[in-house]
This record gives structure tokens, C-alpha cells and sequence, in this order.
């Protein structure tokens, strides 16, 4: 009989793939605080994430919610919590906002955001934001602290435009109205996100 996934007992940085899993094994196996995502019959099991990773997720994240509240809508959820795009794929992004009234009908996320881990550095960018585009996911942004750059991949149509940021302000497109600094995510220490939603509240600097 199989038990919670689990990979406590393993050590070193690398991604762990479990084969023959079913969505139903993922739904009663996946523990509640430990990230993994199913991909078409495989559970894929990140090492443990830094502080530093937290730490920009919930940073970037209260900057969303407080963003996503002040207009009366739901503000994003933070992974471990399950993406269910169907039933063969049900990533944990980092981020994601689930749409509102005013967005498309079908839609499973209008927004979803990865901050890269080494060790799951290509699934991240290849796999996971593959699986976001066929989904037809208006935005997805993927923070890469090692390489100091912000990825915008927006929906165009059938098609997708790809921007590399590494500096400045980033202004959401799928969410009108909200932009953050990446000077903000790129600090040794990260700023109190209280102090910087009135900033965000307030609208990009001219």
C-alpha cells in the first residue's frame, strides 16, 4: 500500500520523479507541505526550498494579495497549493491568481509565477511553463535569482511574447494596475511588504 510521498530520508539538491502515479494517487498522497506536481502519470518532488525563495515568494505574494483585495477580488494563492489545470496536469506553482468575474471563462489561473530552484531549474522553465502556456495562461513570470532576471511570457492571441527583465519596474498585464520593482526582489534584505503596497497602491512612477 503506498504512503504520503515523502523524501525525508534523501539528501543533496535534485528533483525526485515518481512514475506511475495516477491523479487520484496525487490527491491522497501529496503531502500538504512539502511542494510536488503531477505531470501526466509522474509526481515530481523538488529539494526543500531555501529561505531566500520563501522569502521573495512571501514577499511578492502579500504585495498581491493586499493589491488583488483592495478591489474586492480573491488575491493569489501560495504553493504548496495545487493548480488544477485537468486531471493529468496539477502543478504547485509558487504563485498564481485564480481568475475573477471579469476574466475569461475556462481560464485555470490568469497568472502564474516559479521562483527558480537549482535543482528544479529546467523543470521550472521548461516543463512546468510549457504546461502554463498550453493552458492558455495570460501571464507567467519566473524569478531567477541566480541570474538576477524577471521572465514575462504574455499571451498574445494563439501566441506568446517573451520579455527578460533585470532592473526597473515590471507592470502586470494580466492584472491592470499592478507592477512591482525588481530592485525590491533583487535586496540582500527584502523590504516589509506593507511598507511598499501603498507605493504599488499609488501607481508606477511616471
Amino acid at each position: 500500500m503506498r504512503g504520503i510521498y515523502d523524501r525525508s530520508s534523501l539528501k543533496g539538491d535534485f528533483l525526485v520523479i515518481l512514475e506511475d502515479q495516477t491523479s487520484e494517487d496525487f490527491e491522497r498522497f501529496a503531502p500538504e507541505r512539502q511542494f510536488c506536481d503531477y505531470i501526466e502519470g509522474r509526481v515530481y518532488m523538488p529539494s526543500p526550498v531555501s529561505q531566500r525563495h520563501q522569502e521573495q515568494v512571501g514577499f511578492f505574494h502579500h504585495l498581491l494579495v493586499g493589491f488583488r483585495g483592495v478591489s474586492g477580488l480573491a488575491g493569489g494563492l501560495m504553493g504548496p497549493a495545487v493548480l488544477r489545470i485537468d486531471q493529468e496536469h496539477k502543478p504547485e506553482p509558487d504563485v498564481f491568481v485564480l481568475p475573477g468575474p471579469d476574466d475569461s471563462p475556462g481560464l485555470p489561473a490568469i497568472f502564474a509565477m516559479e521562483v527558480i530552484s537549482p535543482p528544479s531549474r529546467s523543470n521550472d522553465l521548461g516543463r512546468k511553463v510549457g504546461m502554463y502556456k498550453a493552458a492558455g495562461i495570460p501571464e507567467i513570470w519566473t524569478l531567477d535569482e541566480y541570474e538576477h532576471e524577471l521572465i514575462v511570457e504574455r499571451r498574445l492571441g494563439d501566441m506568446y511574447s517573451r520579455e527578460v527583465f533585470e532592473s526597473g519596474r515590471v507592470a502586470s498585464s494580466s492584472m491592470p494596475g499592478f507592477w512591482i520593482d525588481l530592485g525590491w526582489l533583487w535586496a540582500d534584505r527584502l523590504p516589509l511588504a506593507p511598507a511598499c503596497l501603498p507605493t504599488i497602491l499609488a501607481g508606477p512612477p511616471a
